[in-house]
């Protein structure tokens, strides 16, 4: 019922007014009493840290923590996964193709999270159950790559001292990860004070929703593949161009209309192939037409579908960085790119990104039209592996090994967590 009041347009509406971080804020602080009152009781509590529960934004299952967590359960090792979610249908979804997942407040659930001695989330803590998480090893696996700013960064520049006021604000926030997941020394670096977590505690695995995309990129964990129609849709077209944007944070709806859309999905379809479109879950997707287009549902992962995409249209995404691990074409449509660095920053120069970018939406329009009636015409250059490797260090998949590695090594020496330490102002 939570997650249904939250992807309301109601809801979503007085957010986005108000502004998401400050009620997050808020949120927070009323909430602190209790939270701090329950880190006092369950950091007693003796964890098992082979035990591993995992969550993802807004009860889905989806993203980093779900490639993960299907990566465990198949290999049946010494880590016993445990996905909790307040979604019933995610839960029996999950338990009709066998796999252990549990209700969020269920006494299963409850009891999980208070026996987990791992908690490994997409976002935050509250992905899985945040008053249940104290005396936990807390591993993030975030869910980009810092083209814009994020966390703590997001914004303007984060003040060298704070008034007694703003402190108050930051005690409400969820405390820093013990780890987080990066991918190479330029990822650790900007995400490292973002979040607040020194660079040794970052592991630069890669992430395990790319893993597929590396070594098949058409053959993702079947955990993932919920819409066979859709699938199959994409698979048996000729080409595919996927329509995927970041959200904005003052935006109830996605940044692209209903009539950009439908001259997307035109263009595609002349050229024989179709359109994949899939808002991001932070909001309410455009209307689409019929012919020559693939809505994906609000549920479905995306990454699961990407690998089925000939060609990417995106703005300040980070599933750009995704896409290109295959070497494949990206075409950029950044219209706000002025506003967007005014309001939430970048980490790097949009302009530099690998692939085409275009500002309005008739040339959009014109470079894919070009693109796919001649694939010649675009083509993988030196400058484009430089920024990769930035971006993705020495990643070829197998992060789901890697991480399962680091979590065995942590559960070794769980004493090391520092749930209450702090790395950086945030």
């Amino acid at each position: 019922m939570l997650t249904r009041l939250r992807q309301s347009r109601a809801a979503r509406i007085v957010v986005r007014r108000i502004g998401v971080h400050r009620v997050t804020l808020v949120l927070g602080l009323v909430q602190l009493p209790v939270i701090k009152a329950t880190e006092v009781v369950l950091g007693r509590i003796a964890r098992d840290h082979h035990l591993v529960v995992l969550g993802a934004p807004l009860d889905r299952f989806s993203d980093n923590a779900a490639y993960l967590y299907a990566y465990l359960a198949e290999r049946q090792g010494p880590l016993r996964p445990v996905w909790i979610s307040g979604s019933s249908e995610v839960v029996e979804r999950l338990r009709a193709n066998g796999y252990r997942a549990e209700p969020r407040w269920s006494w299963r659930g409850v009891l999980a999270c208070l026996r987990a001695g791992t908690f490994v989330y997409s976002s935050y803590r509250s992905d899985i159950n945040r008053w249940l998480s104290p005396g936990a090893t807390t591993l993030c696996l975030w869910h980009g790559l810092p083209i814009k700013r994020v966390e703590a960064s997001a914004g303007s520049t984060i003040p060298s001292h704070k008034r007694w006021f703003e402190r108050l604000i930051e005690a409400g926030r969820e405390p820093p990860p013990d780890y987080l997941l990066t991918s190479s020394d330029f990822v650790t670096e900007a995400f490292s004070h973002a979040f607040g977590v020194p660079p040794e505690r970052c592991w630069e695995h890669g992430y395990p929703r790319n893993d597929h995309l590396v070594a098949d990129p058409r053959n993702p964990p079947a955990a993932l593949l919920w819409h066979e129609d859709e699938r199959n849709r994409l698979a048996s077209a000729p080409f595919t161009v996927g329509l995927f944007l970041t959200w904005r944070d003052e935006m109830v709806d996605d940044a692209v209309d209903s009539d950009l859309v439908r001259r997307l999905a035109e263009t595609c379809g002349r050229h024989g192939g179709v359109l994949a479109y899939k808002a991001h879950y932070n909001v309410a997707p455009t209307a689409v037409p019929t012919d020559h287009c693939v809505l994906l549902p609000s549920d479905a992962d995306l990454h699961a579908y990407l690998g089925y995409c000939d060609v990417l249209v995106t703005d300040y995404s980070s599933v750009a960085l995704d896409f290109l691990l295959m070497q494949r074409p990206v075409v950029y449509f950044m219209p706000d790119m002025e506003h967007y660095a005014a309001t939430r920053g970048f980490q790097v120069d949009p302009l530099t990104l690998p692939g085409l970018i275009t500002r309005e939406p008739e040339a959009l329009l014109k470079a894919l039209d070009e693109m796919v009636a001649d694939p010649t015409s675009w083509s993988w250059k030196a400058t484009d592996d430089t920024f990769v490797r930035m971006m993705w260090g020495d990643y070829s998949g197998f992060a789901g090994e890697a991480i399962e590695s680091s979590l065995l090594a942590s559960a070794d020496r769980p004493g090391l967590t520092r749930t209450e330490e702090t790395y950086s102002e945030r």
